[in-house]
């Protein structure tokens, strides 16, 4: 894990001695044992610094508001395939919860522990580059830096069969290495050639797509696209992250890695944020370049933008009516301008008609009509039948804890790198009076977010 800072910004806090670290360590490890549990998380407060990965197995989540944190190493994970992956998930979480002793230093700020991760957007077995990612997994970082406001923690997950001598260390050289002034060198990738879907084919699909629209088939279906983009070297992921955070602080910045693949994204779409009995969430849709004359007062005014908005907020309504007491959105959207795309924005609030899972709501919601379509089973069919397999890419990511709180984003503008190659997504939603050509071209805006973030273009 690369986690760097200046002198200059880190923590006034004196850095604590190996012995206070060895006293809290083994306290911490005599409590879980006397508790019967198998693991020990300790967490001690940390100097500030930006957040950079990545190692094996990491994983970056930096919302637009709110905790962020980057993890290293895997101290448990869960899986979840096809159909009964959401109750796999839930089932395996439980379990690693009873067998967690979460042991954090007095005033040290923090979270309770969570475990971060996502699912494949459809329960589909996950091929090439994805075959690491698998139909839902989730894991429990081993350290963890995490950010809120002027304070930082640092936490390592680790076995009661370590040594607490060992873990006082490993935590004393991380905290020794936040207050190092290492910045990372900047690279611009170098690109060697691009594989675009090409035009017409994109065309083909869209027309059979207007055609079963015709013919009462479907309502709406999301059709995607993606890039394969090759390059001269490796891509320096660290830059690319770093690029992410500064271009794009109003979106959710993820990264989650697996073997040699990392799969990164900068999505300004929430689909469920669940804290006790309260849920947000929002029905993003419609989309024109940021930097047309008017955008916003175009997508109000177009009718094909404005139909497919009303088919996002109705189908997420339906999804969360039948569980919350209260639900509360506006019949008119607002508009929310991002650094290429102007899109059209319902935020939608509850309130739980009783104590839900977080997995719950995200099964109820997933997909939504802005990454699938309607009806949701019709166009999920032809997703499968015309598109080669999603992966990660529109499913949901982000994180839950043992109390049933999360907080999930859906995982568009976002790419899938594997050494020097990037898997670049992106999708429109395809209604009845769709142009083809106009809808290729908002594809290729979207996918913007991640060739910025390259620097490939500004």
């Amino acid at each position: 894990m690369i986690l760097q800072t200046n002198p200059s910004i880190a923590s006034a806090a004196s850095e604590p001695s190996r012995e206070d670290f060895l006293d809290y360590c083994e306290g911490a490890f005599a409590q879980a044992r006397s508790a019967g549990k198998s693991l020990v998380r300790l967490t001690v407060a940390a100097p500030l610094a930006p957040l950079l990965s990545q190692p094996k197995g990491s994983m970056l989540w930096a919302p637009p508001t709110g905790n962020q944190v980057v993890g290293a190493g895997q101290a448990a994970t869960i899986v979840g395939h096809g159909d009964k992956r959401y109750e796999q998930i839930g089932e395996g979480a439980d379990a690693l919860w009873a067998s967690l002793c979460d042991a954090p230093r007095p005033n040290s700020g923090g979270e309770r522990p969570r475990l971060f991760g996502g699912l494949s957007f459809a329960p589909r077995e996950a091929k090439g580059a994805w075959s690491n990612f698998g139909e839902g997994l989730f894991w429990l970082p081993r350290m963890l830096y995490g950010k809120s406001g002027e304070s930082a923690w640092l936490s390592l997950t680790i076995s009661i069969d370590g040594s607490p001598r060992n873990a006082a260390e490993e935590m004393a050289e991380e905290i020794r290495r936040l207050l190092l002034d290492d910045e990372a060198t900047v690279r611009q990738a170098q690109i060697d050639h691009a594989e675009h879907l090409a035009a017409d084919a994109w065309a083909a699909r869209i027309e059979a797509i207007r055609e079963a629209i015709g013919t009462g088939k479907v309502n709406k279906v999301v059709a995607a696209r993606s890039s394969l983009l090759h390059f001269h070297d490796s891509i320096a992921l660290s830059p690319a992250l770093e690029r992410l955070s500064e271009r794009y602080p109003d979106c959710y910045r993820y990264a989650f890695q697996q073997e040699r693949a990392t799969f990164v994204g900068a999505s300004p779409e929430t689909l469920v944020n669940k804290q006790g009995l309260n849920v947000s969430t929002q029905a993003l849709a419609g989309s024109l370049a940021a930097d047309l004359e008017n955008a916003g007062q175009a997508l109000l005014g177009s009718s094909k933008d404005r139909h497919e908005q009303e088919m996002v907020v109705r189908a997420i309504a339906d999804a969360l009516e039948p569980l919350c007491k209260s639900l509360e959105f506006e019949d008119t959207p607002t508009t929310r301008t991002l650094r290429h795309v102007t899109h059209l924005c319902t935020p939608i609030e509850g309130q739980l008609a009783e104590a839900k899972h977080v997995l719950d709501l995200v099964q109820a919601l997933h997909p939504t009509p802005a990454v699938g379509g309607s009806p949701a089973g019709v166009a999920m069919q032809w997703i499968e039948d015309a598109e080669e397999n999603r992966g990660w890419y529109a499913g949901p990511v982000g994180w839950f804890d043992a109390e049933g709180d999360g907080h999930f984003a859906v995982a568009i503008r976002s790419a899938l790198f594997t050494g020097s190659e990037a898997l670049v997504y992106a999708g429109a939603g395809i209604v009845a009076d769709s142009d083809p050509a106009l809808e290729y071209q908002e594809t290729g805006l979207k996918q913007r977010a991640i060739l910025d973030a390259l620097g490939i273009i500004g």
